[in-house]
C-alpha cells in the first residue's frame, strides 16, 4: 500500500535520540548509533518526530509500506506503562486521528475485560 511514512537519512543522523520520545507509537529506536524505523506498521506517518531532529535527518515520504496497525502499536507500547499509553492517546487526539483513537480505546477495553 502507498502511504506516508518516516524516512531517516542515515548519512546525517547523529543518533542523538531526540526523535524517540516524540514517536508515541514506538516506531523509532536508536540502533548502532542511528535512528531506525523498526517497523512500517508502527509508523503513523504524522511526523510528530520531525521537529525534534537537530540535523533534519527525518522526513516524511510517500512509499510502499505495510499498513499502520493501531492494535499492533498498542501491543508494543502497553508494556511501557500508563504514561506511554496516555501520551499515545493524547498524540492521536491532537492529530485528529479519531478512528485510531477509537481502536486504541477498544483494545484497552478488551484488556480490562480479560
Amino acid at each position: 500500500m502507498l502511504r506516508k511514512i518516516i524516512n531517516i537519512n542515515e548519512d546525517i543522523c547523529d543518533g542523538c535520540g531526540n526523535c524517540i520520545p516524540e514517536c508515541h507509537e514506538g516506531a523509532l529506536q536508536i540502533i548502532d548509533g542511528k535512528a531506525r524505523l523498526i517497523s512500517d506498521l508502527f509508523c503513523d506517518g504524522l511526523g510528530a518526530c520531525l521537529g525534534h531532529c537537530p540535523t533534519n535527518a527525518l522526513t516524511i515520504v510517500e512509499r510502499e509500506a505495510i499498513r499502520y496497525d493501531e492494535k499492533k502499536v498498542m501491543e508494543n507500547i502497553i508494556r511501557q506503562g500508563k504514561n506511554v499509553i496516555k501520551a499515545h492517546l493524547v498524540h492521536l487526539k491532537s492529530h485528529n486521528q479519531d478512528e485510531y483513537f477509537k481502536q486504541a480505546l477498544a483494545y484497552l477495553k478488551l484488556l480490562r475485560a480479560d
